[in-house]
């Protein structure tokens, strides 16, 4: 199901500020907050993230343990998403690639 800009930026808040939402044991729990010029504003994360390339791409953040802010979030398919996981992250930095 492809969400619009706005739609993503409602979940990635949603993610880190609400202790019942469904994703937030893995952002917000984990200390993954949204930079304060994004969170007050749609039109502020929006001129920083750009355009959406296409329906069959999200938001993803390049450090997966660092925050939604500039710099450290991009548009990505599942298969760019799926090598950019923690787990992922862990067997390669064991040598096991």
């Amino acid at each position: 199901v492809s969400q619009s800009r706005y739609e993503a930026w409602c979940a990635m808040r949603d993610r880190c500020n609400r202790p019942n939402h469904v994703g937030y044991k893995d952002y917000g729990a984990r200390g993954i907050k949204v930079c304060s010029e994004w969170q007050a504003s749609f039109v502020a994360f929006l001129s920083c993230i750009g355009p959406k390339p296409s329906p069959k791409h999200s938001l993803d953040r390049v450090d997966v343990d660092g925050n939604y802010e500039p710099g450290n979030v991009r548009w990505a398919t599942a298969t760019e998403q799926a090598r950019n996981k923690r787990k992922f992250k862990k067997v390669a930095a064991a040598g096991w690639t």
